[in-house]
C-alpha cells in the first residue's frame, strides 16, 4: 500500500510540476508560448494522440522507482542530495541526448529545448524527493 500511495503522489507531482514550469516558462517567455500553438509543429489538443501526452509521468515515475531501487545503496548524504544525484543519473543519460537529438532535427528553438531541458530535471527531482522519502 505504501509503494503504491508513493507511485501516486509522485505521479501527481510530476504532473504538477510539469504544468507550474509550463506556466511560469510560458509567462517569462511569451515567445515559446507563441511557438508551442504553431499546429503545424503540434498537435492540438483535440487530437486523441494527445492523451498519450498523460502516461509520460507514470512510465517516468515507474522508471524511477525501478532505477532506485536498483542503485540506492551507491548513495549516501541527504533524501535532497540523493533525489539530486538520482535526477541528474536521468538528466545525463537520456534528457541531454534526447534535447541535442531535438534541437538538430526539429525546427524548435533553442529556448524551447533549455525549457524543457529544466523542466525534465525538475519533474524527476521532485517525485524522487517523494518517493525517497516515503521509501524509509
Amino acid at each position: 500500500m505504501k509503494k503504491s500511495v508513493s507511485y501516486v503522489v509522485s505521479v501527481v507531482t510530476m504532473i504538477a510540476t510539469s504544468i507550474a514550469l509550463g506556466f511560469i516558462f510560458n509567462a517569462i517567455f511569451p515567445s515559446v508560448k507563441v511557438e508551442y500553438e504553431n499546429q503545424s509543429l503540434y498537435r492540438p489538443w483535440e487530437d486523441p494522440l494527445m492523451y498519450l501526452y498523460f502516461l509520460q509521468p507514470f512510465v517516468l515515475t515507474a522508471a524511477l522507482i525501478w532505477g532506485w531501487n536498483k542503485i540506492k545503496g551507491l548513495f549516501n548524504g541527504t533524501i535532497a542530495q540523493k533525489a539530486f544525484n538520482l535526477s541528474l543519473i536521468y538528466f545525463f543519460v537520456a534528457i541531454v541526448p534526447a534535447m541535442l537529438m531535438t534541437v538538430s532535427s526539429f525546427k524548435i528553438s533553442v529556448l524551447a529545448i533549455v525549457t524543457w531541458t529544466i523542466s525534465a530535471f525538475f519533474q524527476a527531482y521532485f517525485p524522487s524527493l517523494i518517493f525517497i522519502r516515503m521509501s524509509k
